[in-house]
């Protein structure tokens, strides 16, 4: 089968092909990504240098209530700023931080800490519990084996782990998915800036149940055939 574009002639297969890229590089925004080397969405939206499939996941959940802990900084942090009713990002690059810094919203806190073990025990500082905590910086293996005690436990509604590159820390997933009793959700895929496909992972309490946004639960992704269904 074959259509005519442009005054040529394709193959519906290559045809389907361009759609797919056109998807990924425009829809997606991947392009414009990977040209500025910035984490952004089609509409200039900072978004996590997470996967697209997280993020379309994290799309659909209502976070207005909930409070945010997050080793690593950046496009990440005003993502979640615009979410949660309050996030606290951990950076150490002095650099970066001080980037980041010049931009945060009254729900945000930054704290810049050194390469040690400062780094992951800043945690210990606000004395509360929080209802998402993620990994997405340096030293990940000592930031997830001090979480636990700093995840809130006493929500009706559980708590969640969210682990970037998760593929490369196959003993950290191992180690929140055994010893913490979550429930790990893998999302591969592409997303900004990279041109290979990585995973970001979810860890989810036995309780989970934090609420869809309009309680409609999936959406439509991006591209999605909407034509059909219920």
């Amino acid at each position: 089968m074959i259509e005519k574009i442009i005054g040529r002639v394709i193959p519906l297969k290559i045809k389907k092909q361009l759609i797919n890229f056109k998807i990924l590089a425009l829809e997606y925004g991947q392009y414009e990504t990977i040209k500025n080397w910035d984490c952004i969405d089609k509409n200039n939206n900072k978004i996590p240098w997470y996967t697209y499939p997280t993020i379309e996941y994290l799309n659909n959940i209502d976070f207005s209530q909930k409070t945010i802990f997050e080793y690593g900084s950046g496009n990440s942090s005003t993502f979640w700023s615009k979410k949660a009713k309050n996030i606290v990002s951990i950076e150490h690059d002095k650099e970066w931080y001080e980037k980041v810094s010049k931009n945060l919203k009254e729900n945000q806190i930054l704290l810049y800490k050194k390469n040690d073990t400062e780094y992951e025990n800043s945690i210990a500082i606000f004395d509360k519990k929080f209802d998402v905590i993620i990994i997405d910086g340096i030293r990940r293996v000592e930031c997830s084996k001090i979480i636990e005690q700093y995840l809130n436990k006493e929500s009706d509604e559980g708590y969640m782990v969210i682990l970037d590159n998760s593929d490369w820390y196959k003993e950290t997933s191992k180690y929140l998915r055994e010893k913490l009793d979550l429930i790990e959700v893998d999302f591969h895929g592409f997303g900004p800036i990279n041109d290979y496909t990585w995973t970001t992972s979810i860890f989810l309490s036995r309780n989970f149940n934090f609420k869809p946004i309009d309680n409609t639960q999936p959406n439509f992704s991006i591209a999605a055939d909407k034509q059909n269904g219920e």
